[in-house]
């Protein structure tokens, strides 16, 4: 397992270097399982929520997984709203 701790905010303006830190770890270190932690990430946009398709699609062609854990409650709301709840693996 492999824990990747994601920022206070997670937008348009720190997405790309977010995402190319993740596909980074995921094609150098190819874990079965990477969890990002959002215990301290109190904000999301679309373009967080992008990157972290992304993720779980590279992840699964790698025949891996990505897993979210101990997001804050507005967060989670972001997710519901925005229907990806069944998509991605949320664990609180």
């Amino acid at each position: 397992m492999t824990v990747f701790d994601l920022p206070a905010r997670l937008d348009a303006t720190n997405a790309p270097a977010i995402e190319q830190q993740l596909l980074r770890l995921i094609q150098t270190d190819k874990p079965a399982l990477l969890v990002c932690n959002f215990a301290a990430t109190d904000y999301i946009s679309s373009a967080g929520l992008r990157i972290l398709l992304l993720a779980a699609k590279t992840l699964r062609q790698q025949g891996a997984e990505l897993q979210l854990r101990q997001m804050q409650p507005a967060v989670a709301d972001v997710f519901r709203l925005a229907g990806l709840h069944g998509v991605l693996n949320i664990q609180n």
